[in-house]
């Protein structure tokens, strides 16, 4: 490289500089200014540093004034503006001596159109890269932690596990599937045991959301004082027993879903603040006071009439509104007749992985009752009506005698008028049909106890009672 300088002594910068009116003003708002600046003469002789310069780089002015740019810093933006006569900006470099990086804008300095020197303004990064690289890393474990806590809050289940061929089934099913390619909140309402749970998980996994945690708080099941702190959790020291910091459910699920079940359930005042998480997005642990941004998707769920209780003031007219944006009608099990036999079988393979059982079927019997019962417990209590029957088989195919105790006595004989029935009627009922079904022998009886659920001598007391002989 060409070094085309003079020394310091025989530069007359300041001689040219001084000509200019507004010298001493830029020299006063260079002293002032908290960037670092450095002036060269054409030369590469530095003439000029501000104090900011000395702060930022540790450096004094007896260790830069009077020496060369082109030795101390030679591939530096200074020799670049003062080798080709035009500006560089936003130059990031390290400078070796200081021990620091700076990002650097650079400029010629011309008088009379005549360039006498150049300038450099430059920042301290280094504290900045630190800084960025504390945040990468801290992305870097919120990531992780998110991935973590998918695996253990995830969804189980997709549209696929719903079974149902019925029209009103596959109506919800295709105002779900619409529902998930939204960001809109949903209200999933149905009886008990319909399956809104397993609605809400289908609905989360076919959402852009589905990497990320699905979270379920069942607004029933958990004490109405613990509600907020669950919620959102709490701080050290919010209240007795606090001793350590929290993580809420809505800080939990950030990024992805979290299904609120039982929502008509929930205590007024826990309605306002819920209220205002949705609007604004943000929480407030129990005992802190900082925002705390959260992005989640909602889904709720309930088996009450929400505006019934919008009317009779234990549900805000306006949190309605605002859960109730994509409404889904879950059917019960008696509107869908065709699916019955479909889901009998669906439950049945599944309960055989879970007992390790190898139950093949229904007798035609079995599967008569299964469709003549009304079901009030929906899909939920069938699974467990087939379960216990499972539990009981002594055959490959389950039998009407297996399931009748599983099933609801009045709909099981067949009484299926509006109006109570005495349990007497009814218990003479099932004692007639054991009866007719396995017959009067010794052996008939000991089988009809057994169907019943009670002992041989109860039996022929009832026999007795009714006068069956």
């Amino acid at each position: 490289m060409t070094k085309r300088f003079m020394s310091g002594e025989d530069s007359h910068f300041w001689e040219k500089i001084s000509g200019t009116p507004a010298a001493n003003v830029y020299i006063s708002i260079f002293n002032a200014i908290q960037e670092g600046i450095e002036i060269v003469d054409q030369a590469g002789w530095v003439q000029y540093i501000n104090p900011a310069f000395s702060t930022i780089t540790g450096l004094k002015k007896e260790d830069r004034i009077g020496k060369n740019i082109y030795e101390v810093v030679p591939h530096g933006p200074l020799v670049k503006v003062l080798e080709t006569g035009h500006p560089v900006f936003g130059e990031r470099m390290a400078m070796k001596d200081a021990g620091i990086d700076i990002i650097a804008n650079t400029a010629p300095i011309y008088v009379d159109k005549i360039m006498v020197g150049a300038v450099v303004i430059f920042q301290d990064i280094t504290e900045i890269k630190r800084l960025n690289a504390m945040v990468r890393e801290s992305k870097n474990k919120i990531q992780d932690l998110h991935q973590k806590l998918s695996k253990v809050a995830n969804a189980e289940y997709n549209f696929e596990d719903i079974v149902g061929r019925s029209y009103p089934i596959r109506q919800s099913i295709e105002i779900a599937e619409r529902a998930a390619a939204t960001e809109s909140t949903v209200l999933l309402t149905g009886e008990s045991g319909t399956g809104k749970e397993l609605f809400a998980h289908s609905i989360h996994n076919a959402s852009v959301r589905s990497n990320y945690p699905f979270i379920k708080v069942n607004c029933a099941a958990i004490p109405e004082n613990l509600l907020e702190s669950e919620f959102f959790g709490y701080e050290k020291g919010a209240f007795t027993g606090a001793a350590r910091q929290k993580v809420g459910r809505f800080e939990l699920a950030h990024g992805g879903t979290i299904f609120l079940d039982e929502i008509g359930d929930m205590p007024v005042p826990l309605q306002a603040i819920l209220l205002r998480v949705l609007e604004h997005g943000e929480v407030v642990r129990v005992g802190g006071t900082e925002s705390i941004y959260v992005d989640v998707r909602v889904i709720a769920s309930t088996n009450r009439d929400l505006k019934k209780l919008v009317q009779e003031g234990k549900f805000r007219e306006d949190l309605f509104y605002r859960v109730n944006v994509v409404n889904i009608e879950i059917p019960p099990l008696r509107q869908r007749q065709e699916d019955i036999f479909p889901l009998a079988d669906h439950i049945l393979k599944q309960t055989n992985r879970k007992l390790g059982k190898n139950v093949e079927g229904f007798t035609d019997q079995a599967l008569e009752s299964l469709n003549q019962y009304k079901w009030p417990g929906n899909v939920r209590e069938m699974r467990n009506c087939i379960e216990r029957a499972v539990i009981m088989a002594e055959n490959t195919l389950l039998s009407e005698r297996e399931l009748i105790s599983s099933l609801s006595l009045e709909q099981s004989a067949g009484l299926e008028g509006e109006e109570p029935v005495a349990l007497d009627v009814m218990e003479r009922e099932m004692v007639k049909r054991a009866l007719k079904r396995f017959g009067k022998t010794v052996a008939g009886k000991k089988k009809a106890s057994k169907a019943l659920n009670i002992s041989l001598r109860s039996l022929y007391n009832k026999i007795k009672k009714f006068e069956m002989n």
